[in-house]
């Protein structure tokens, strides 16, 4: 996070796995290595219990190993809950083949954001079928939950800076999501706001993007989904991590 902070030198090199979130979702990326077995039974499992919970629309086998599936922004709007199991499925799958070819053995796996829940599967805390269930639960949450117009915008700003821009433009409603590093600080808010914080931003000559989300993940209007999807997380079954 920091850029002043000098590089380690000696020790024995450690391997950590990064699970990302939101983002991780491409058409067709997993479509070299669906003769992987590790690879086709992360697929599989996940399409199966998502079929025995209800399913979605789209296979996220279909997802991932067609390049003409649909794009993130077209598949966020059309079936949010598939757009968070080809997300999960695809770093979870991944990760089977990294651990496979890792050496030395990987020391720790992290995960950002939603891909806390690919992270703990990684790490054999939960099963890949528990995973499918919390995220099927998530999203009946947050259907439930009716929420307003909201997103996630990434700067090119500081934390400090963009507290500073929201102070001055009166945009109270607009916090910081993440800090993704000493120079890109993402927003979440409502939409409209978030709108007025894209023109301050530009007019300054910096960069906004936003971010394919379905809402203002990371914001307290999603405080009553996250009590209640933090009770749903304390009462599963955990293993050790492997």
């Amino acid at each position: 996070m920091r850029d002043d902070v000098p590089a380690p030198t000696g020790g024995t090199p450690r391997t950590v796995l990064m699970c990302p979130g939101q983002g991780a979702y491409l058409p067709g990326a997993l479509r070299h290595l669906t003769g992987v077995p590790s690879v086709s039974r992360v697929l599989r499992t996940v399409d199966a219990r998502s079929t025995a919970l209800g399913s979605t629309r789209t296979p996220v086998g279909r997802l991932l190993t067609d390049s003409a599936a649909p794009d993130p922004d077209l598949l966020v709007r059309t079936d949010p809950l598939a757009f968070d199991l080809a997300t999960y499925a695809a770093v979870v799958a991944c990760a089977t083949v990294l651990l496979d070819l890792a050496a030395p053995p990987v020391h720790a796996v992290l995960g950002h954001s939603v891909g806390d829940l690919a992270a703990l599967t990684v790490a054999g805390v939960i099963t890949l079928e528990q995973g499918v269930r919390l995220l099927h639960v998530r999203d009946r949450l947050l259907r439930d939950a009716a929420l307003p117009a909201a997103g996630l915008l990434a700067t090119d700003l500081t934390a400090e800076q963009a507290a500073d821009l929201l102070r001055a433009e009166g945009l109270p409603q607009v916090l910081i999501a993440a800090r993704n590093a000493p120079a890109q600080t993402v927003l979440a808010g409502p939409d409209d706001q978030l709108a007025a914080v894209r023109s301050a931003v530009r007019a300054l000559g910096r960069r906004a993007t936003p971010l394919t989300s379905r809402t203002a993940y990371h914001h307290p209007l999603l405080a009553e989904v996250q009590r209640a999807f933090r009770r749903l997380l304390r009462a599963q079954p955990v293993a050790p991590p492997t």
